[in-house]
């Protein structure tokens, strides 16, 4: 990046930096006093750069990373940035050397309401740490590869509850990439967020078994009082998928819309979806206002994820 891209720090407001490398020179002259939305993308940057250009940008309401690279770990602490946004790559771009984050800690971020995880699902070992985020409202994809995530003092493993110890009154909307469409992964996401209002969940695989499906379970808060909305893709329609998708119809107590995303073959089978209406139970459902959609999915490719109020029902 030459040195002339920094000449109009003092009063820019909007940074798109791409397909560059950003020199450690640099990084002590990093100072943007009205910076409020900074997009990195395949950017080379070290750590300790990359810290002193949040460092010098105290307006930032907005931070995209994507695919960007040369730094293994990122500790946020800022007063003002309200949405963070990181794409991974499914491998290094370029070189295939690249040094990938691994670790990212919020440690204090009072505005923070968005933590989003976009492009591809290539997050292996990744370690997420949330020390202070009091106003997060929207959080995912996390996926089953994530390696460590830390709530305050609740933590996942991949997405396994190890130990539950914070619940988030804050979060409304949840996205989850759960292959194996487990209903106790879901449920205890479920008690971590008890104000949960969205849940988007997508998998790829058939899903496996789920007896908790059938037995009756102590009180979910956001089952009873919050949650309003589900969207479930690729809904392939067998056991394991009909039970998870039953399971919300028969106890989301306020629930207004579920939307199963399938194969365009399947939406146009009125026959397949008559008898999948039946296995659902739908005559059983917990909230009388529910309605059942049957969609195919729609790739959407949006310039800037923040533009849209909910990403994830574009992008799943």
């Amino acid at each position: 990046m030459p040195p002339s891209a920094l000449r109009f720090s003092s009063t820019l407001r909007v940074a798109h930096l791409g397909f560059c490398q950003f020199p450690d020179a640099a990084a002590g002259q990093a100072h943007f006093p009205r910076l409020r939305h900074l997009t990195l993308r395949l950017v080379t940057v070290s750590e300790q750069s990359l810290h002193a250009l949040l460092a010098g940008s105290p307006a930032l309401h907005s931070l995209v990373l994507k695919y960007s690279y040369g730094f293994r770990r990122l500790r946020i602490n800022s007063r003002s940035l309200s949405c963070f946004a990181v794409h991974y790559s499914d491998r290094p771009a370029r070189s295939g050397t690249e040094i990938m984050l691994q670790e990212l800690v919020l440690e204090d971020t009072p505005c923070l309401e968005r933590l989003l995880h976009c492009g591809t699902y290539r997050d292996d070992g990744m370690r997420v740490s949330v020390i202070s985020a009091p106003k997060l409202k929207m959080l995912g994809r996390l996926t089953d590869r994530i390696g460590r995530l830390e709530l305050g003092t609740t933590v996942f493993e991949g997405l396994h509850l190890i130990r539950m110890a914070t619940v988030m009154m804050s979060v409304k909307v949840l996205a989850l990439y759960n292959n194996y469409l487990s209903l106790d992964v879901i449920i205890n996401f479920m008690r971590c967020f008890p104000c949960l209002e969205k849940l988007y969940i997508k998998t790829n695989a058939a899903g496996m078994e789920n007896t908790l499906a059938d037995k009756p379970l102590d009180r979910i808060d956001c089952l009873d009082l919050h949650l309003k909305r589900i969207v479930l893709g690729f809904y392939m329609g067998n056991k394991s998928h009909v039970d998870i998708a039953s399971f919300f119809i028969l106890n989301a107590r306020v629930l207004e819309s579920m939307k199963l995303l399938v194969e365009t073959h399947l939406v146009q089978n009125k026959m397949w979806a008559e008898n999948q209406c039946k296995r659902l139970q739908l005559e059983n459902r917990a909230s009388s206002a529910a309605q059942i959609e049957f969609a195919t999915f729609q790739w959407f490719s949006c310039k800037d994820i923040h533009d849209l109020s909910d990403p994830f029902e574009y992008v799943l």
